[in-house]
């Protein structure tokens, strides 16, 4: 039995993603498809546009045969811990046999040895690096700095039949280490490396606009511009307190959405009950966070550092809301991005230690799955490395002590998310307790 396995978001589901899901079925002549998505928070520091069981739904229309949730604080991470708590999840299973993923090459070759090289660090390279961190540069820039010092005056050692790819002058190299889809390839890559997975990779070459594209096309565009088109001024409709963000069905710049999205997915988007939720939903409670916390408090959080806490002190007073806050925060070693994950991890109550405590997933949480799906369940029960959990209420009894206190980041997260929604107007979201799986009847 072939079984693919994907890690995703889907913040929201795009025509890029059914592209991707077809056509790993075709290349793996697939049996089902597994989604390990992220819940209602995303990798970028950030609020899902939508909750996680509508994302689910959109999955299960458009090829997914079950759902399971990424833990949050996997999920929120940074491109390495949320790798590697993807397919640490992936290979819980038992069952999946594939991985794939989106990349701007779809060499796997290359991609590869450059992910090898990541995990074995040669002291020139580490060198190297050190140089590149120490002029002030972020690290994504400093290690793609470091990588191509390196690979322009060493043979690959990795590959017998090493072409002269690695020791040519152009931008190769640059744009691979520059494309975001590719650096998250590589920590996938780092990752099956690191935990002897049995998956075999498959890369798909992506398709249309890049991945910070906020411009709606024909042609497949991006989750950035799908969400960027739903925050302006357009996607808006006057409601009881005139500020929620919803899809206006009667807005003809809407059906702009048709063109970038599967007809299933545009539905349920154009029929979800909430308001959108965006970073600037919760300023104010950052904001509280903020003046509450000391350089100690500030360092412990996920992503943060001693400096940088001494900085969040230094202009928290300039505070208005979140996204001009942590513009004002960014800097050349520090990537906004970075500064969005800090800033969440404040309201998850999620530490630095905490990734030391739960280096990998400790459970199986089913968000939905296909009605046809139902032997593939049935092999996941037998096979599965950890407990499967359908029903929040039974989380308690199934789960281990380290499990549970994973399970309370999660808790968490659905609390503060239902949590933006009412500060919206909106108090219609059940509590995570209440919900259920979601079905797809086909």
């Amino acid at each position: 039995m072939n079984i693919i396995g994907i890690i995703a978001e889907y913040n929201p589901f795009h025509r890029g993603h059914a592209y991707q899901i077809e056509t790993l079925k075709k290349i793996c002549h697939a049996d089902y498809v597994i989604i390990a998505m992220s819940g209602n928070f995303v990798q970028r520091g950030a609020p899902a546009l939508m909750d996680k069981y509508s994302r689910t739904e959109m999955a299960l229309h458009c090829g997914a045969d079950l759902v399971l949730e990424l833990p949050t604080l996997f999920a929120t991470a940074s491109a390495e811990t949320f790798a590697r708590g993807g397919v640490s999840l992936l290979n819980s299973t038992g069952i999946v046999t594939h991985l794939g993923f989106g990349a701007e090459t779809d060499n796997i070759r290359i991609l590869s040895e450059l992910a090898n090289l990541l995990c074995l660090q040669p002291e020139p390279y580490r060198e190297a690096l050190h140089r590149e961190l120490k002029t002030g540069n972020s690290f994504p820039v400093a290690r793609a700095k470091a990588l191509e010092t390196y690979l322009l005056s060493h043979p690959s050692p990795l590959s017998e039949n090493a072409d002269c790819f690695f020791n040519t002058s152009d931008n190769n190299l640059q744009e691979i280490l520059a494309s975001p889809n590719n650096i998250l390839a590589l920590e996938y890559l780092k990752a099956l490396n690191t935990t002897v997975s049995g998956l075999i990779p498959i890369p798909i070459l992506r398709q249309g606009n890049g991945y910070h594209d906020t411009t709606i096309t024909e042609d497949f565009c991006s989750a950035s511009a799908i969400r960027t088109y739903l925050k302006g001024e357009p996607y808006q409709k006057n409601t009881p307190n005139d500020s929620d963000n919803y899809l206006d069905p009667s807005c003809t710049s809407a059906d702009l959405l048709k063109t970038a999205m599967p007809l299933d997915s545009y539905k349920i988007l154009k029929e979800y009950p909430h308001p959108f939720l965006f970073e600037d939903d919760f300023s104010t409670l950052l904001h509280y966070e903020l003046l509450l916390g000391d350089v100690d408090l500030l360092a412990a959080w996920g992503d943060s550092s001693p400096a940088l806490a001494r900085r969040l002190l230094r202009e928290r007073e300039y505070f208005t809301n979140w996204s001009e806050f942590c513009q004002r925060i960014k800097t050349k070693n520090i990537t906004h991005t970075r500064i969005n994950r800090l800033c969440l991890h404040m309201l998850l109550d999620i530490k630095q230690s905490d990734y030391q405590t739960f280096p990998v997933p400790s459970y199986l949480r089913i968000l939905g799955f296909r009605k046809t799906a139902g032997p593939l369940l049935s092999t996941l029960k037998s096979h599965s490395k950890l407990p499967i959990l359908t029903d929040p209420k039974k989380a308690r009894t199934l789960l281990s002590t380290q499990g549970q206190k994973l399970w309370e980041i999660d808790l968490r997260a659905a609390d503060l998310y239902r949590l933006g929604l009412t500060a919206k107007g909106d108090y219609s979201m059940k509590r995570e307790y209440r919900r259920q799986i979601v079905t797809h009847p086909l």
